[in-house]
């Protein structure tokens, strides 16, 4: 298994076009660098396989790849599989979804339909924030 920057080159590469990247049209690389909290020049270089970005941009990118961050460490060979086969084991809590990502998913690319997504999310969370625990109007409990 090839490690070091080439492998999370390669990693990245191959996870890319499921989280919505299209790293071969222009633009996209700036995409994936600013969701990913990191400067272009970063990135490209990450993507050439000449170096990895410092450990505190690994998780944003992770996270626009929607992909989890511990197997991204070890696919990559930026740690050892048995770093990972020793941790305790802890139950999993989802991240929020962020509106690209759920622009990503349904194939959403124009901004018009990009911002109407984030615009809704933001809609929802504000509501959820303003009845928390109110089951939805018509919706049931589960006191059945």
């Amino acid at each position: 298994m090839d490690t070091g920057p080439q492998a999370l080159a390669a990693y990245v590469r191959r996870h890319a076009p499921a989280a919505g990247y299209r790293l071969d049209e222009w633009g996209e690389p700036a995409r994936l660098a600013r969701d990913s909290q990191m400067d272009t020049g970063t990135l490209t270089r990450l993507l050439k396989g000449e170096r990895i970005p410092r450990p505190a941009l690994l998780w944003p990118l992770s996270t626009a790849l929607q992909r989890p961050y511990l197997e991204m460490l070890v696919e990559s060979g930026t740690i050892p599989p048995e770093a990972v086969a020793h941790m305790p084991e802890s139950p999993v809590a989802s991240q929020p979804i962020t509106a690209d990502a759920l622009a990503n998913q349904w194939g959403v690319t124009t901004a018009a339909g990009r911002e109407y997504i984030r615009e809704t999310l933001d809609r929802v969370r504000l509501l959820a924030q303003q009845n928390p625990g109110e089951p939805e109007e018509g919706g049931s409990t589960a006191h059945g």
